[in-house]
């Protein structure tokens, strides 16, 4: 208990005193031990003081970057600092920008529809107010400004529909306008568009000699014989294909296969009197007509 008061009677002679790691005291110039700053520490915890115990060395504070955001726009240029908060509120009108109405995202929208394939007026316009949700107004301003633009043609889709069965399908030009009717085409579109596919008339008439239309250089433009002679081929290949049965069996199933095609029973009959006479057959019997 001796070292307590040697340290008391020292601070009271040299003033303030130093503290050390556990609480002990001492004068400047007085060295402190690990022992008796220890005991000091047992003292004021017996006294009932909690230890003192050394706050942590401060670390200077470094500088946090400020990240600049859309609105962070020196004061000194207003105009760029509302052309940026326009812009993150979409608000084009604010600095004298275009404002796209909702026939120009009606626009934008067609010409995504049109860049995956063809599509009628009709099938554009129900795309519009029924799957993306265009008032009727805003959809049709768009179409009109489409059609101006020759971005959106019926007779143009008339004649690419057209032109895309007869060459897969061999489909008659009444089926092919039964289907665009349905699909909204008027009949005026239509007869403008099968005029380069089927001809003025859209009729045919097929005979032994019509493919003799495609060596004759004057009859080039003749699109219905042209027609006819590609249906006389195409029936020709149908009969070949499937052999299976015999010559009557083979005729009703290609004049089958000419009816589903839309062909009128004229042009069936014409194609299956050229085929009955090179078919060279003993049976000449007409049956197949009977039964058509």
């Amino acid at each position: 208990m001796l070292l307590p008061r040697v340290l008391a009677r020292v601070t009271r002679v040299y003033g303030t005193a130093h503290t050390g790691r556990y609480g002990a005291r001492a004068a400047p110039g007085v060295r402190i031990t690990a022992r008796d700053d220890l005991n000091a520490s047992t003292a004021s915890i017996s006294r009932g003081a909690a230890p003192r115990s050394r706050a942590p060395a401060s670390r200077t504070a470094r500088p946090r970057a400020v990240h600049s955001t859309s609105d962070d726009v020196p004061e000194r240029d207003p105009g760029k600092a509302a052309m940026f908060a326009s812009l993150k509120r979409r608000e084009f009108q604010t600095v004298g920008m275009f404002r796209p109405t909702r026939a120009d995202e009606a626009k934008a929208q067609i010409a995504r529809f049109l860049s995956a394939r063809m599509r009628t007026r009709r099938e554009l316009f129900e795309k519009l107010t029924i799957d993306k949700g265009y008032e009727a107004e805003d959809a049709n301003e768009a179409l009109d400004a489409m059609e101006a633009a020759g971005a959106v043609s019926d007779a143009a889709y008339a004649e690419a529909f057209a032109r895309h069965k007869w060459r897969t399908a061999n489909w008659a030009a009444a089926r092919v306008r039964r289907s665009l009717r349905d699909k909204g085409v008027s009949d005026r579109d239509i007869d403008t568009g099968f005029t380069l596919v089927f001809g003025e008339e859209g009729t045919m008439r097929v005979d032994a000699h019509v493919e003799d239309a495609e060596e004759d250089a004057d009859e080039v433009e003749d699109l219905a014989r042209l027609r006819a002679a590609e249906l006389l081929r195409a029936a020709r290949a149908q009969f070949h294909r499937n052999p299976r049965g015999d010559v009557q069996a083979r005729i009703r199933r290609l004049m089958s296969w000419l009816e589903r095609r839309g062909h009128s029973g004229s042009v069936i009959m014409d194609v299956v009197k050229v085929i009955r006479s090179e078919a060279a057959s003993g049976d000449e019997s007409d049956d197949a007509f009977r039964a058509y």
